[in-house]
Order: structure tokens, then C-alpha cells, then sequence
């Protein structure tokens, strides 16, 4: 029988079972924010195992149970264990990267990347990109790895959407999530055709156009926070989830500082060379974009799902009416139309 009791943290297990939180999701969707790396090592420590077992529906005795077969049947690792693991881990994405920066059989190499990152956490990708960087990789390279990186996370995000209905409150959040990733992108495609250019002159139209769409990525996300941090997240909160709705917060916290940084940008454009100010401008769209593509991940997969499982239909209810009030920014015509 493990030595474990009612009133241990969560995190007492997690530190010497790294990958207990996969494991207990594999057996109860009910654990399914725990799969959520973030979200999981902020309720460590705060929450104790009597908490965790009875959010699957178990006695601790019954969770205890679970836990030591898993243990048992090589399910669960140890930290040693993991460890080696995410080395191996780290020694295949770097080596697959490689391929895509080299245009390597470039299709299997996708395909081996997309098995790779779903067992990645975002980190790890960023310390060995970082790596490759320092041996000698350039920009232009880790681009090519944002572009496979962002189209993977959209096929995730949309594999993962339950059915919604049209009049549900989060079908009109997912489709904020594509309106802001739209304008996002659209930046981001304009940001790099600077490159094209040598001077403001000659590239005026284009900053102007950037302008536009940054003003209108504003207006979308901060019409979208303000509807889900005022209706969503004071629900979630109510029945004692609070960490994802944090998690949140802080992401959009985030995000705007990256949206201001980039229209400052352009509103102080000529204070910079024109050569650093185009890589300044691509650096903080790929920062943003592959930001959001991991917030809406987070959103869709783990705090929406947890909302669907948990929230009344008074709930959803009084989210609709409240969200009403607030009101809704226009969404474009080619979101409604997908």
C-alpha cells in the first residue's frame, strides 16, 4: 500500500510521479484539467489527495487503489524515469526540426512532429528550438517550424471542439477565437511581406494595412475578455474552479502586452532603422500568435470542456443574457462563413 494520507498535497505525488496526472486522465475523463501542465502545477500544491480523489467520483481509498496499479503495471513513471523520457523526448524534436529546417523528406517529418507535440510540453519546444538557434540555426529557420507549429495547433483545437449549438454562449467565443487568430495571421502575413520592401516609403501601404488590422484585433479580443471574464469565469470560479479561469486571466494579460508592444511599433515606426524595425514587427507577431494559438488551445480543450461537464443550463442561461448586455463586436464575413 503506498504511504500516502487524506490530507497530502497533490503535489507530493506529482514530484515523484511526474506523469501521474496522463495516467489518471487516461482512466477518468473527469481528470481531464489535470492534463493541462499549467493548470496542474498550480493546483498541486494547493489541493490535498481527499480533494482529488473525490473529483473522480472515488474514495481515497479507492484513488490509492488506482494509483498503485498503475504504478505496478509501468503506467505511471517515476521521476527518474520521466526524466529519460523527456531527454528522448527533447533528442527526437530537435532531430525532426532539423529535418523541416533542412527540407527533409518534409512530409514524414510533419507527421513525426505532430506525434511529437502532442506529448511536448510547449517549453520543451522552446528550449530546443533555443538550442538549435545556438547552433547556429537562423530566424528565417524557427519560421518554418512556427508555420508547422500553428497549423498543427489549429487541426488540435478543432479536432477537439465538442458540437456546439449556434445559440450556445461558447459557440460565439470559439468563433471570436477564429476572428482574432484571422486578424492574427493576416498581421503576421503582412508583418513578413516587409521584408519585400527597403524603405518606409516604399513600404507605406503596408504599414498602413497593419494599422487597420491591428485596430481590429483590439476591438475583437477586447470585446471577447470582457464578455468571458464578466460572464464565464465568475461561474467556473462559483463551483470552486479557480486556477484555469486564472490561468486565463493572466494569458489575456499577456497577450495584450504583446498586441501594445507591436502598436507601438508602428505608431513609432521611424525612431527605428527600417531593417530592425521589420524584425522587430515579425518577432512580436510570431511571439503573439503562437501565444494565442496556445491560450485558445488551452481554452477549447481544457476550461470550455470543464464549462460543458459542469455549468447548469440556468447557467448558460444567465451567461447568454449577461452576454447580451455587453454586446458583441461584429464578427467578418469569412469567419461566418466557415
Amino acid at each position: 500500500m503506498l504511504d500516502y494520507k487524506p490530507k497530502d498535497k497533490f503535489s507530493k505525488l506529482t514530484q515523484t510521479y511526474p506523469n501521474i496526472t496522463d495516467y489518471l486522465y487516461s482512466k477518468n475523463p473527469l481528470y481531464k484539467m489535470l492534463t493541462n501542465k499549467v493548470i496542474a502545477q498550480l493546483m498541486a500544491p494547493k489541493v490535498d489527495l481527499a480533494h482529488v480523489a473525490a473529483r473522480g467520483g472515488y474514495s481515497f481509498e479507492e484513488f490509492l487503489d488506482i494509483v498503485e496499479s498503475g504504478i505496478k503495471n509501468g503506467f505511471v513513471n517515476t521521476k527518474q524515469q520521466s526524466d529519460s523520457n523527456l531527454q528522448e523526448l527533447k533528442t527526437q524534436l530537435k532531430a525532426v526540426l532539423k529535418q523541416i529546417y533542412n527540407k527533409e523528406n518534409v512530409e514524414e517529418a510533419r507527421k513525426r512532429f505532430k506525434d511529437l507535440i502532442e506529448k511536448a510540453d510547449p517549453v520543451l519546444i522552446a528550449v530546443v528550438e533555443s538550442e538549435l538557434k545556438n547552433e547556429g540555426y537562423t530566424t528565417d529557420d524557427l519560421m518554418k517550424a512556427c508555420d508547422v507549429h500553428m497549423e498543427l495547433f489549429k487541426e488540435q483545437i478543432s479536432s477537439s471542439r465538442r458540437r456546439i449549438d449556434k445559440n450556445h454562449p461558447l459557440y460565439r467565443l470559439i468563433k471570436d477565437h477564429d476572428t482574432i487568430m484571422m486578424y492574427m495571421e493576416k498581421g503576421f502575413e503582412l508583418a513578413n511581406s516587409l521584408k519585400d520592401y527597403n524603405s518606409y516609403t516604399e513600404a507605406l501601404n503596408v504599414i498602413n494595412q497593419l494599422a487597420q488590422t491591428i485596430k481590429l484585433q483590439k476591438q475583437a479580443e477586447d470585446n471577447h475578455n470582457t464578455r468571458q471574464e464578466n460572464t464565464l469565469f465568475p461561474v467556473i470560479e462559483k463551483y470552486g474552479v479557480e486556477e484555469p479561469p486564472s490561468i486565463m486571466w493572466q494569458d489575456h494579460v499577456n497577450m495584450k502586452q504583446a498586441r501594445n508592444r507591436i502598436e507601438k511599433l508602428l505608431e513609432n515606426h521611424e525612431s527605428l532603422k527600417y531593417e530592425d524595425f521589420v524584425e522587430h514587427l515579425v518577432a512580436n507577431y510570431r511571439y503573439m500568435l503562437e501565444t494565442f494559438a496556445l491560450h485558445t488551445k488551452k481554452e477549447q480543450e481544457i476550461l470550455y470542456n470543464v464549462a460543458l461537464d459542469m455549468l447548469s443550463a440556468k447557467d448558460w442561461a444567465d451567461i447568454k443574457s449577461e452576454s447580451d448586455e455587453l454586446g458583441y463586436f461584429e464578427l467578418p464575413q469569412e469567419v461566418l462563413d466557415e
